[in-house]
């Protein structure tokens, strides 16, 4: 739900910097070039049978909606841009809650002060989280999120195959319902790169961060990394893997561990495809979602799910493993994926949990105006030190009718179900029809 003048602020921010990227790219992509823009804009009617998912007397909601999605990139000599964002304003017709505004967007402007020498980026993530990860995502139970990063980088060759990159970021942010996790992140960088090829580098890296939580009952930290990196770019796959040694100081208490991240993609035929993206690593709330908002960029996702992050200042040790496997024609799409998670809180083991999923989604353009969608998922959450679990299954359909060339009618379901011990099991059935425009005609 968005709430007093921070909600509101959000609303403005989130809405202005879509406009704005709108009317000014709009206007200059026919010109420009190495800019790609393709956005949208769409209104809706939907109805749901638990609104509030809960597991008895449920409350049925009828949900309007007006939003739109941005995808803008730029590329040039002096300045780079990328923005992906999908969101939308929802009004509660049976005023079951207040309004609220729900969306994700990620933005990334680097500017080459001396071309590729000395270079400044600026990063903004923007989306929602869960407040309280025991229960659901309702409006009850969500929040803004918005992190900014910024800072420069210096690349000064060390021979014709060697660079010293010298870096250094300052992080903000800001969290609507938890204050006690706003913070200010302080990070210096080096790293020491050889270039073997064209398409392959190694790098020796190390990192050096502090984070100050806003609220002085927090416990600020502080964090290290040693690793070695290894790059390659090749015509059918691309491989970045770090390994080395991660310190974390919190609380007086001293911890290290393996740091391990590798992110690899196949084209094993083309039509298939193979992604893996795994890790151990320090990481807090702010790290997990930039993150998640970052994978639903990269994997052409929807934008706009409440992100299930714990909210604490305490850092945790994150293992993970995520493999999807995807076919793609020119009529037909299918994706199989999973992910594995494992959370552990050095300083707070009662938030410790472990999480596994499973999921496909499959797209059928039945004819030149008709397209078909259908995706099923399961989640499973386990809170070992507090005897907690629970589990989610999730199945929706949507179809999609162009009515015009650039008008297009969608008709969908979702079906939700939750069970477990942590005290919030619940059946939800959601219907919804949209009216979206797009420009592009796709």
């Amino acid at each position: 739900m968005i709430k007093g003048p921070w909600g509101l602020q959000m609303k403005k921010r989130t809405l202005g910097l879509l406009v704005g990227f709108l009317v000014s790219s709009a206007a200059q992509s026919a010109t420009r070039s190495g800019t790609q823009l393709e956005w949208s804009v769409n209104t809706g009617i939907g109805h749901t049978d638990n609104i509030s998912l809960v597991e008895s007397d449920p409350v049925s909601q009828t949900i309007a909606s007006a939003g739109g999605a941005i995808d803008f990139t730029r590329e040039g000599s002096g300045l780079n841009v990328q923005l992906r964002g999908d969101g939308a304003f929802l009004s509660y017709l049976d005023d079951a809650y207040e309004d609220e505004f729900l969306g994700s967007a990620a933005t990334t402007i680097r500017f080459g002060l001396l071309g590729d020498a000395l270079t400044w980026t600026l990063d903004d993530t923007f989306g929602q989280t869960i407040t309280d990860e025991f229960e659901p995502a309702t409006p009850d139970n969500r929040g803004h999120v918005n992190v900014l990063s910024t800072g420069p980088e210096l690349r000064l060759p060390m021979g014709s195959a060697t660079d010293l990159v010298v870096g250094g970021r300052y992080e903000s942010s800001s969290y609507e319902s938890a204050n006690n996790v706003d913070s200010h992140s302080w990070v210096g960088d080096a790293a020491v790169v050889r270039r073997v090829s064209p398409a392959v580098a190694w790098s020796l890296n190390a990192t050096v961060s502090r984070v100050v939580y806003d609220d002085t009952a927090s416990f600020s930290y502080n964090k290290q990394e040693l690793f070695s990196q290894f790059k390659a770019t090749g015509a059918r796959q691309t491989l970045t893997a770090d390994l080395g040694i991660g310190f974390l100081d919190q609380a007086g208490q001293t911890d290290s561990s393996p740091l391990f991240r590798v992110n690899w993609t196949r084209r094993l035929t083309p039509s298939w495809s193979l992604a893996l993206d795994a890790g151990s690593e320090y990481l807090n709330a702010a790290d997990q979602f930039v993150g998640g908002v970052a994978r639903g960029v990269v994997d052409g996702a929807e934008l706009g799910g409440t992100q299930d992050i714990i909210l604490t200042d305490q850092a945790q040790r994150n293992d993970s493993a995520a493999l999807s496997l995807a076919f793609e024609r020119p009529r037909t799409t299918l994706r199989f994926f999973s992910e594995v998670r494992q959370e552990r809180f050095p300083g707070a083991d009662t938030l410790d949990r472990d999480k596994w999923s499973v999921g496909a989604e499959a797209s059928r353009r039945i004819t030149q105006r008709l397209q078909a969608f259908i995706g099923a998922s399961y989640e499973s959450r386990d809170y070992g030190n507090s005897n907690e679990d629970d589990n989610t299954t999730i199945v929706n359909a949507r179809a999609d009718w162009r009515l015009g060339r650039v008008l297009f009618l969608g008709l969908g379901g979702d079906i939700q179900r939750r069970s477990g011990n942590t005290g919030f099991n619940y059946d939800e059935n959601v219907y919804k029809a949209t009216l979206t425009y797009r420009p592009s005609g796709r």
